[in-house]
Parts: structure tokens; C-alpha cells; sequence
């Protein structure tokens, strides 16, 4: 009820609580060990009459009790509030726009929960395609390791060093500790630490030191060898970056390094956590030849900020 239809605010008591828990019991596996299938066992179930957000559940049932409370919260307006919202947070804004959280509720409530619908509403609205949305989300660890393996052509890892890239970087994969799943909201991701994580992992995606890596896949390579810098550096920015750069980040490109790599503890490794033998940082990355600094371009954007946004 909390995490996956009414939500915590959605105006359930204790009572409820322990009436939906009595509706679902004989709801079990049948030998979950060897991978069997649901069963329900009239003889653990609670036949007696049950009260759901006001709705009364008569007595001498057996799954009906189950399958009736799943209508009721299904088709619950705080359902509809409450998953709409968590879309919205998902694909536009960390703070939900709630005339769209609105709208995207009635779709909900009126295509009796048609995700596709309820999407289509959210994906054709203004609020989707204004300034304030655009770039708004920060990736995940997931998606900033996806999303950088794919913007140079990695070949798939199926081993399991990337999904421990992940994991060092914030995300260990199916290991969040709550059971509501990994935070929507940038905040969790994004801070001094965990950006000098991400950059030190774009110069090692750079300079092949991820699995499935090789800059002889990324598509502007072999054009770029010999090309002045201020070209391979629109070049990255264009392939990497989507075309749109701060001045800041086009500083950085052009220099060859960025000022934030030089935050080094009294030992010589990184205060960010990713120091000793296995650590992606990584020291100046300033070459001059025009072929070997194209690592480090490639490395640096995969760093800047515009590439750690959706």
C-alpha cells in the first residue's frame, strides 16, 4: 500500500494494514524451492469479514478476500495520484509538476490504470518539453555506465566487472537496502565525491581501462587523428554531449584537464574513495599530439556535467 498503490499519505490506518495482510494469507508458493507456482491454501486462510478502506469483505471467502483488495486499491484515487507522480519524478523533474501529476492521475483513473496511457499523457505534455524539464535528471550510476559504454561502442560485458564498476560508483546492483528500490531524485547521486567518481570513470572508459572498451569502435575516431584540437573538440561535443557545451566544459576540453582531478589526499590518492591498485582515477591527461589527446577529449566529456543529465 505504501510503496506500490496508496502511497504513505494515501489514507489508510493500522487497521487496514492488518485487514489486507488477513485478506492474503493461504496466498503461498508451492515448493518454492524447486521453482513452483502460486497456490492458495483454503486451510491458512482468514475467513472471518474484513473491513478495506471502508469496503467490507464478507466472511466465509477464500481468494476473493486477496482478489477483491486488489481491485479496491487498484482503482483507489490515491493510486492514481501516487503512481502518476512517480512517473512524473521518473521521466521530467525531480519535483513534480502536480497540474501534470494531476492529469496524468485522471488518465490513470479513466483508462482504469493503462500505464501506456497514463505515459502518453505525460510524454505529449507541455510540461515534458519545457526548458525547466529539459536535462533536468541526473543519470543513475546504472545509466551513467550504460549510457557511457554506448556512446563509444563497447562490445557487452558479461562478466561481472562492469556491474562492480556500478556498484563502485554508488549503485551496487540489486543490494538497496529498502525495499522501495533505488532514490529517482538527483540528490542522492551528486555529490563532491561521487563527482569526482564519475569523472575519473570517463577518463577510464577513455583510455580502455573498462571491459568492452576500444576507442577503435567509437565511430569519429579514425577522422579525428590528425585534425586541429578546436575540431576534435566540437567533434566530441557534438558526439558526446549532444552538440551543447558550457564554456566551462569547452575550457576544460580545450586545456586537457579538468581542475577538479587535482583534489588529491596527502598521499597521493583520490578523496574520493576510488584511491590504491584498482582505482579509475587518473592524473593529467594534457598530450599534445593531436591523436593522443582524443582519450582524454573523449574522457573529459564523458565527465563534464551536461553528460552526467538525461
Amino acid at each position: 500500500m505504501e510503496l506500490h498503490t496508496l502511497g504513505v499519505n494515501g489514507g489508510y490506518t493500522q487497521q487496514d494494514v492488518i485487514n489486507v495482510a488477513r485478506a492474503f494469507t493461504g496466498w503461498t508458493l508451492q515448493a518454492p524451492r524447486q521453482g513452483g507456482g502460486f497456490i492458495f491454501r483454503p486451510q491458512m486462510h482468514d475467513a472471518g469479514p474484513k473491513v478495506v478502506l471502508g469496503h467490507t469483505l464478507p466472511a466465509g471467502r477464500g481468494m476473493e478476500d486477496g482478489e477483491q483488495v486488489l481491485d479496491i486499491l487498484s482503482s483507489s484515487p490515491a493510486t492514481a495520484h501516487f503512481i502518476s507522480m512517480e512517473l512524473v519524478r521518473r521521466f521530467v523533474s525531480d519535483s513534480p509538476p502536480p497540474a501534470l501529476v494531476g492529469r496524468a492521475a485522471d488518465t490513470f483513473t479513466r483508462t482504469n490504470g493503462d500505464i501506456r496511457e497514463v505515459l502518453r499523457t505525460i510524454f505529449y505534455s507541455p510540461e515534458f518539453f519545457s526548458r525547466a524539464a529539459y536535462k533536468a535528471k541526473v543519470k543513475s550510476p546504472f545509466e551513467l555506465v550504460a549510457s557511457a559504454l554506448r556512446a563509444v561502442g563497447a562490445e557487452p560485458d558479461t562478466t561481472p566487472r562492469t556491474a562492480r564498476i556500478v556498484a563502485r560508483l554508488g549503485e551496487p546492483l540489486f543490494m538497496h537496502r529498502d525495499p522501495n528500490g533505488y532514490p529517482e531524485t538527483g540528490d542522492a547521486w551528486i555529490n563532491t565525491g561521487s563527482i569526482l567518481n564519475r569523472i575519473n570513470f570517463g577518463l577510464a572508459v577513455a583510455s580502455g581501462r573498462i571491459p568492452g572498451v576500444s576507442l577503435a569502435r567509437w565511430k569519429r575516431n579514425t577522422n579525428l587523428a590528425n585534425a586541429p584540437l578546436a575540431q576534435q573538440v566540437d567533434t566530441v561535443i557534438a558526439d558526446i554531449l549532444g552538440g551543447e557545451a558550457s564554456p566551462d566544459t569547452r575550457k576544460v576540453l580545450m586545456e586537457g584537464e579538468n581542475p577538479l582531478l587535482g583534489m588529491r589526499d596527502a598521499g597521493g590518492g583520490m578523496r574520493n574513495g576510488l584511491g590504491g591498485a584498482d582505482s579509475l582515477a587518473t592524473s593529467r591527461f594534457r598530450i599534445p599530439h593531436p591523436a593522443s589527446r582524443i582519450p582524454t577529449l573523449l574522457g573529459l566529456a564523458l565527465g563534464a556535467p551536461e553528460f552526467q543529465r538525461r
